[in-house]
């Protein structure tokens, strides 16, 4: 499938974007060691916001920032949202709750559980009927998001948003699948760029592929530490505008594989906006 990345968002521990990556990328993100500061998207009114958890303020962020740097019109782009391990924060205070004596659940915190709650805040926030879908698979997360979303691209023709998220968790949670810092990441993903983009052919290959690693120190640290970061490879080639070829795995018998060609002009424009 060959489409264009034509917009990219991004939020973490000391960066609170994609100018921010592309500004820190030549220093190998050196000088690092802020605190994490969570996002307050204005697309949220400030009421909503007040009250919305975490993952939710997340993607929502990073949605609105990657179909702002694409140009593409928020209420006629398809989305695919995805999690390994949804909002963690909620699903322990539910199962607490629900093994106590009063069995009283927040209707607020039970409105905001289901897995759907970052696309429904996100739809609202940018006035979108358009499909949306959620796809999940623990460790392979990112790359059966993006296939989902290529493949929902390629056989719609439409640009499509892709939104991976998960926050930092605790235990028990932690004890299954440890996310030791919370992250964000949105590519708008488009048949063909209209002005600039990234250029990607993406298929599904046969056999096993180990996990792509960043050049970075910092990212390789960051991707180690949450699932919805193991894009961050991708990121990087985007940011040194060299092509890149990159293999995620989906299974023991198959992997996407990610062929790269950036366009020089994307990353100018993203420096100059």
């Amino acid at each position: 499938m060959k489409l264009c990345i034509t917009g990219v968002g991004l939020w973490a521990r000391g960066l609170s974007g994609w100018n921010e990556f592309l500004a820190r990328s030549p220093n190998d993100f050196a000088g690092i060691d802020a605190a994490f500061s969570p996002p307050s998207p204005e697309a949220i009114p400030a009421r909503e916001r007040r009250r919305a958890p975490l993952s939710v303020r997340l993607a929502v962020e990073v949605a609105h920032q990657s179909c702002r740097m694409a140009g593409v019109d928020k209420a006629l782009v398809a989305s695919v949202f995805t999690s390994a391990m949804g909002d963690t924060d909620i699903t322990d205070y539910l199962c607490r709750e629900l093994a106590g004596p009063t069995k009283m659940l927040s209707p607020t915190k039970f409105h905001n559980s289901v897995h759907n709650a970052p696309s429904g805040y996100w739809s609202i926030s940018a006035g979108n009927r358009s499909p949306s879908s959620y796809a999940g698979d623990f460790h392979a997360t990112v790359p059966v998001a993006l296939l989902e979303a290529a493949t929902l691209c390629t056989t719609e023709d439409r640009p499509v948003l892709l939104v991976a998220y998960d926050i930092a968790n605790a235990p028990p949670f932690a004890d299954i699948c440890p996310i030791r810092e919370s992250f964000a990441v949105a590519f708008v993903l488009a048949r063909s760029a209209p002005r600039t983009g990234w250029r990607i052919d993406v298929a599904v290959v046969d056999g096993p592929a180990d996990w792509p690693q960043a050049h970075s120190p910092y990212l390789r640290a960051l991707a180690a530490s949450n699932p919805a970061a193991y894009c961050l490879p991708l990121l990087e080639a985007l940011a040194a505008e060299r092509p890149a070829e990159l293999h995620w795995p989906l299974s023991r018998w198959c992997h996407l594989a990610m062929s790269l060609k950036p366009s020089d002009s994307v990353t100018r424009d993203a420096r100059q906006a």
